[in-house]
């Protein structure tokens, strides 16, 4: 006798969005609405499978496999886990050839007017509930943005939001977050991006995944991030907008760090306000030593990892752009602009064989910072920074940053650094170097080689002290356009005397958009360097020449590409955002 039993039809609509099965596969010929499948599994060249999530894809996918995703916006937070495959036969997850997909990690209900959700409360903040998946900690580093991107600005602590100091304000603890926008808006009335996850992409102990052509938006910590026993893993063409990091690993461990991550012609982009105090970002933090318990201290991408590669990639409107730390790792050819604080972090007290190069800087604080760098060797090479842009660092006092950083070093002391052929442009101080702190006694083998140092008369020269050339700190080959810097050096010892010449750099494309920073005719850098680079065998991105010119770009080279190649992300007025 044949059942009467049939599967309840929602239970049965359930059963195939998960499992991916169209109505007909259904197991009891039950008519459903068919479901919206936009996660194509592909193995051998052939489509095997179709899901509407894109978990379901990834837990099904084998070495060698391709998981397509279809035009569109996802809401859906994805967890690579304990899924190996190979260089040779990896798994690959990416977005269409043509058309964009986008994992949101919003909310997706208060990214439109009208939700209701928001309650104000008697003291006049509105408060809501929003889903949090992921370390209470980080729950404190959401970026919250409004519809255009431009990121509210996030506390660390109830009293501070409560002041308010950087307008609109958000405060989050867990799932429980308060908000408070400028001219008493509801915010029931606008809409708003607030992640509901640590990240949108979660990559665990997997091996051999390649992640191409996908936009992420609104993480809540980081758009991508990756953790211990993870290698070969390439990032090859993502956007990643609004997240307080936009890819990134967890804190550096010899043991168990990350191994062969490439991140190629990525772009992590953030509205950032520039009205915001620079001297916030350490008073309204939980730490001024930890960035995980500093809302406004977020960085592009952090990788501390070993053997991997940052290439290509546009980092804009971050407080701090790159960070590396590791052994084997190469970062070049990268565009980083609009910093709050550091283009690049090279801070380690585990970092080695390190080689950063032809990478362009612009509409910065700092440029490259370095402390405490052990054991190195690092090849810092061929490498344009600008810094002629003034931020608010605190009140209605505004500072020229500099293009390179030797800041107060609470380490053991830094070593084995070589910096050579590089171009610094700066209206403010060329160098930072401070003197009050006795583990500077321990700097060793430092080198200054080839180096433009471009700045005007004006302020403070920066070079207070480094070491003496009984330590191995040499200079050599340099052209400084202030001669305060050479003077100074010669202060500081009589074997720095040979430093370099005074002389006019002669840039190119100074106030370009990006600046171009190469040589012209007349310039002083012409031929005034030294071999000493190729004498020590030090690599090098430019074949040697006998015009042994000085700094990034010899005379009749042409810069070479910088950044992914798109059109730059730019937000913010075109000219100086401070006077």
């Amino acid at each position: 006798m044949k059942s009467k039993f049939r599967f309840p039809l929602f239970i049965l609509f359930f059963w195939g969005a998960l499992h991916g099965t169209s109505a007909a596969e259904l197991p009891s010929g039950e008519k459903v609405r068919k479901v919206s499948l936009s996660a194509e599994l592909w193995r051998e060249d052939r489509q095997i499978a179709q899901y509407e999530r894109i978990q379901t894809a990834i837990d099904a996918a084998q070495p060698g496999d391709i998981i397509r995703l279809k035009e569109g916006v996802y809401h859906e937070p994805v967890t690579v886990r304990n899924k190996t495959a190979t260089a040779d036969r990896p798994i690959i997850l990416e977005g269409p050839l043509k058309g964009e997909a986008v994992l949101d990690g919003a909310d997706p209900q208060l990214q439109e007017s009208g939700s209701g959700r928001w309650h104000r409360r008697p003291d006049g903040i509105w408060e809501a509930t929003v889903p949090w998946s992921g370390r209470e900690s980080r729950a404190l580093l959401t970026w919250a943005s409004r519809q255009d991107e431009s990121l509210i600005a996030t506390h660390h602590n109830e009293e501070i939001f409560r002041k308010h100091p950087r307008g609109d304000a958000f405060y989050r603890v867990g799932s429980r977050v308060w908000l408070t926008l400028l001219e008493e808006k509801d915010p029931n009335t606008l809409p708003l991006n607030i992640g509901v996850s640590e990240s949108v992409i979660d990559i665990q102990s997997s091996t051999g995944w390649i992640i191409r052509r996908i936009s992420i938006r609104h993480a809540g910590f980081a758009g991508i991030l990756i953790g211990s026993e993870v290698s070969a893993v390439r990032i090859e063409g993502v956007t990643i907008q609004t997240a307080f990091r936009g890819i990134s690993t967890e804190d550096y461990s010899a043991n168990n760090a990350p191994q062969k991550i490439h991140i190629d012609r990525c772009r992590v982009l953030n509205f950032w306000n520039f009205n915001w105090e620079w001297s916030q970002g350490y008073s309204d933090s939980v730490s001024a030593r930890s960035d995980e318990e500093a809302p406004m201290r977020g960085g592009g991408i952090h990788l501390m990892a070993n053997d991997s590669e940052i290439s290509y990639c546009e980092v804009a409107g971050q407080w701090d752009g790159l960070r590396c730390q590791g052994n084997g790792n190469e970062v070049h050819h990268n565009l980083v602009h609009h910093t709050n604080d550091d283009m690049a972090e090279l801070e380690s007290n585990n970092s080695s064989n390190l080689r950063f190069h032809d990478n362009l800087g612009f509409h910065l604080f700092a440029g490259i910072s370095l402390v405490s760098d052990t054991p190195g060797p690092l090849y810092i090479y061929r490498n344009r920074i600008q810094s002629a842009e003034k931020i608010r660092y605190q009140g209605a006092s505004y500072r020229y940053g500099y293009p390179l950083k030797f800041g107060r070093d609470w380490g053991p002391g830094a070593r084995n650094i070589f910096i050579y052929q590089n171009t610094f442009d700066s209206l403010g101080r060329s160098l930072f170097v401070k003197t009050d702190n006795s583990l500077m006694t321990k700097w060793s083998c430092i080198e200054w080689i080839n180096n433009i140092f471009s700045r005007g008369e004006d302020g403070p020269v920066g070079i207070e002290g480094m070491g003496a050339p009984e330590a191995k700190i040499v200079w050599e080959g340099n052209v400084f356009a202030s001669a305060n810097e050479l003077a100074r050096l010669k202060t500081l010892s009589p074997g720095f005397a040979s430093a370099g010449m005074v002389g006019n750099p002669g840039l190119i494309g100074q106030t370009e958009v990006p600046p171009v920073l190469a040589l012209n005719e007349a310039s002083s850098a012409r031929g005034a360097g030294t071999t000493r680079p190729q004498q020590m065998n030090w690599p090098d991105s430019v074949p040697a020449s006998p015009s042994r010119d000085a700094g990034a770009i010899p005379f009749g080279t042409s810069p070479t590409q910088v950044g992914p190649g798109d059109s730059l992300y730019w937000p913010w007025p075109k000219g100086p955002i401070h006077p």
